[in-house]
């Protein structure tokens, strides 16, 4: 089972990454005058301003959970992934039917894995970061243009936070346009999708997303289907502890 979580892993660890940009992408509260609420802006308007305050993330928690449904096999959990993040640092924790089974961590230049067995943490060679993150973050700020509709779907409370709803779909091209760099789902036959965002009125953070393709082919032989991805953000600029284990 552990050997199949690997392989899940790896073919979601993309996506997750897009997902990462998206949030380091999404607009915080610069500029200057009282700010506007999210809900009085324009889809391009707010997309320009996440263009902008690319840089103005620093440290957040995330939490995020990919599911299959409508297979073979039926619906359920593929994998989840909480994420600390605090400038260069990471933290990261995969799990499986709520166990976590991969544990790592970056601080400054160092990379930590955690031994599962024995609960043990040994230094080992830091992963490069991806060349193409570039890529990744021009995609999604050019959801607009790739959507063959948008809408604003309203103001909603999510946990406590005052957000606003905006709903993008896309045509099975412009699925293919978004993920044209990720190769790990086959995105070749899917039937197109829906994009869902959530963000703070007041501070244009991201709160809430999620991700559903329809009819795409699922490693690990579950077959055609739909994938959803969920993802919740919180403690957005807030101190973030990354500490070496050892």
């Amino acid at each position: 089972m552990l050997e199949t979580a690997g392989r899940l892993r790896s073919a979601i660890i993309s996506v997750s990454f897009i997902l990462l940009l998206l949030l380091a992408a999404t607009p915080g509260c610069g500029g200057s005058g009282e700010p506007e609420k999210a809900g009085e802006l324009s889809i391009e308007e707010l997309w320009a301003r996440a263009e902008e305050a690319d840089n103005a993330i620093e440290s957040w928690h995330m939490e995020i959970s990919s599911y299959y449904e409508n297979t073979q096999y039926g619906s359920g959990q593929i994998q989840s992934i909480i994420i600390d993040v605090n400038g260069e640092d990471v933290h990261e924790q995969d799990l499986l039917l709520g166990q976590v089974y991969f544990e790592y961590m970056r601080v400054g230049e160092k990379q930590y894995n955690k031994d599962m067995k024995s609960g043990a943490w040994s230094e080992v060679a830091a992963e490069q970061a991806s060349a193409d993150a570039s890529d990744y973050t021009s995609q999604f700020l050019e959801l607009p243009s790739l959507a063959e509709t948008h809408e604003h779907v309203g103001a909603e409370t999510m946990e406590g936070v005052e957000t606003e709803h905006f709903r993008f779909t896309l045509s099975p091209e412009g699925v293919k346009q978004m993920f044209s760099t990720q190769p790990s789902f086959d995105f070749s036959e899917n039937a197109g999708g829906e994009v869902d965002v959530w963000i703070d009125n007041d501070d244009y953070f991201l709160v809430r997303y999620e991700l559903v393709v329809r009819n795409v082919i699922i490693p690990e032989k579950i077959g055609h289907g739909n994938i959803r991805f969920v993802v919740s953000i919180r403690d957005i600029n807030q101190p973030i502890k990354i500490e070496p284990p050892i």
